[in-house]
């Protein structure tokens, strides 16, 4: 071998393990670099011309060779945690709120408002004539009340939220797609350039890892090193970004329910909501309408069971004294409003002591309308009725020193003074809006404790106090805080679950195509003697040419 040839080995080798020591250095200083993989360069022997002789080694290129299976792996184990997790998050507060529904001797909870009123029903049973308990009473309906309208609030603030969050995962999509995009740009003009882009693509796929956190999605790389991206068939990103759309809303309570009440997400001009499959999106639709929907419609069976069965009761009797004025919660009625009607109703007009001033009975097979009922009323004596501003039934006495009391009849499988509300103790729709009529809880001696008899008001000890004590229960209450615990517990053991298997493959690509900083400094090491060896050489070869010249002169 001539020397030009020894001393161009040399001078090349040394290049080359400068090189190498480079990348080995840079491995090194990246090894906590989120989705950085280790690099090696790829070399090349360098030859003259056809005679197949030897000068040296150069490196051609920066590689990171990475199994595109197992990252495609990572990245839908990826949007599967990422679902759990969000699930788990919102279902962990849920089960925290609904704690306050449990355990009657656990303080100031649904269930103990409600044992409480329960209790106090028993009591006044045994004394209906007790200011203090009817006091009570309406007092403890109100915390039932407010309980229930607390629980309702929270579980649309949770609602309200995934709202809101869909709106910032929705947001983050958009970024993340742009941020992707512009590295595409830069990966194709490098490997167009011959250039390495094997780091450009260690930070490509850290940004689908956080899209995949998102939504569901897959993807593909053409041969000029760009990615498309892709999720339900829709492209996200090929030629451009196409951006999701969404918009919260202001608003959320237990009538806004999708699609009327939530923006749908879109992509490409077509709702996707109900097609997204993983992610927090496909965690947070499903919390906001399915999930979260399902609790409210358990709240409302609660106060709904409540309304309905203390309403019926309430309206079989009659404060003492009766009220000179009644006033319905059934709002909306017209004259013409058609009643299918049945039975008998009794009108009695009281005085102060209960004592029957006049009655009157009707007929309810006679009647076929409001007007017909209100036609017969105001023919009872002592009495007006009519419909007021609100289509509301008003049935008052036309002396202010006696009371009104309804009894029997039938309209629609109610009794009359139900059907229109007379002697509602609750009005509302479900537990959003549930609340203890104004006028009674204004006057709690308005509380139902006497029922209509052939000569007027008596009090019917044990009768509708008993009945109203006996349909008061814990039941579903504590049925809807079981039902979200198992939710609950289900969804931190899924977390779990899903959190294990995406643990297991990133720890495998690491172990794999990560820095190991051991093998890294070891190769620094084998590095450093081979320069000082390539050194030695070229050292070598300077002594004989500065040899050969000394000769020369």
């Amino acid at each position: 071998m001539s020397m030009n040839l020894a001393l161009s080995s040399a001078t090349s080798s040394l290049r080359t393990i400068q090189s190498e020591l480079a990348i080995a250095s840079n491995n090194i200083a990246n090894a906590d670099t989120e989705g950085y993989t280790v690099k090696s360069a790829t070399k090349v022997s360098t030859t003259i011309g056809g005679n197949g002789i030897g000068t040296g080694v150069t490196i051609t290129g920066l590689t990171s060779s990475v199994d595109a299976n197992l990252l495609k792996s990572i990245i839908s184990a990826t949007s599967d945690y990422s679902e759990a997790s969000v699930t788990q998050q919102f279902l962990d507060q849920l089960a925290d709120i609904m704690g306050q529904l449990s355990s009657s001797d656990s303080g100031d909870t649904l269930a103990s408002s409600l044992s409480d009123l329960s209790s106090t029903f028993e009591e006044l049973a045994a004394t209906p004539e007790s200011e203090t308990l009817k006091t009570q009473a309406v007092l403890q309906m109100t915390d039932t009340a407010a309980e229930l309208r607390d629980q309702s609030a929270q579980v649309q603030d949770l609602r309200a939220q995934a709202d809101q969050d869909v709106e910032t995962a929705v947001q983050t999509v958009n970024d993340t797609l742009h941020a992707i995009d512009e590295l595409n740009d830069s990966i194709v003009s490098a490997q167009a350039r011959g250039d390495s882009t094997a780091d450009l693509e260690d930070q490509r796929m850290v940004l689908v890892s956080q899209l995949s956190e998102q939504i569901n999605i897959s993807y593909y790389t053409d041969e000029t090193g760009s990615m498309s991206i892709y999720t339900g068939g829709q492209p996200l990103l090929n030629s451009s970004v196409h951006e999701l759309s969404y918009q919260a809303t202001n608003m959320v309570t237990s009538e806004t329910v999708y699609p009327t009440g939530f923006d749908a997400i879109s992509l490409n001009g077509v709702d996707i909501t109900n097609s997204i499959k993983s992610g927090s999106l496909a965690a947070l639709v499903e919390l906001r309408d399915e999930t979260l929907v399902e609790v409210q419609d358990q709240l409302d069976a609660i106060a709904t069971d409540l309304m309905d069965q203390l309403n019926a009761l309430n309206n079989q009797g009659s404060a003492l004294p009766a009220p000179s004025t009644l006033t319905g919660t059934t709002d909306g009625l017209t004259g013409t409003d058609a009643l299918s009607a049945s039975g008998t109703l009794t009108i009695a007009v009281t005085d102060e002591d209960g004592t029957l001033v006049n009655s009157a009975d009707i007929d309810m097979t006679t009647i076929t309308s409001v007007d017909d009922l209100l036609t017969q009323l105001n023919a009872v004596s002592g009495i007006s009725a009519g419909l007021d501003a609100d289509g509301q039934l008003v049935i008052a006495t036309t002396d202010s020193s006696t009371g009104v009391a309804l009894s029997g009849g039938t309209i629609g499988g109610e009794s009359v003074s139900s059907y229109f509300g007379m002697n509602d103790l609750f009005t509302g729709t479900g537990a959003e809006n549930i609340y203890v009529r104004s006028d009674i809880s204004a006057d709690p001696s308005l509380l139902s404790v006497a029922s209509v008899s052939d000569d007027g008001l008596s009090l019917s000890a044990g009768a509708l106090s008993q009945s109203m004590a006996d349909v008061i229960s814990t039941d579903k209450a504590a049925a809807l805080v079981a039902d979200v615990g198992s939710w609950a517990d289900a969804a931190d053991s899924n977390a779990t679950s899903k959190e294990t298997t995406l643990t297991a493959l990133t720890d495998s690509f690491s172990s794999r195509y990560g820095v190991n900083i051991d093998e890294e400094t070891a190769r620094i090491s084998e590095l450093e003697n081979a320069y000082q060896a390539s050194a030695q050489v070229l050292s070598a070869i300077q002594e004989m040419f500065d040899a050969l010249l000394q000769a020369v002169r």
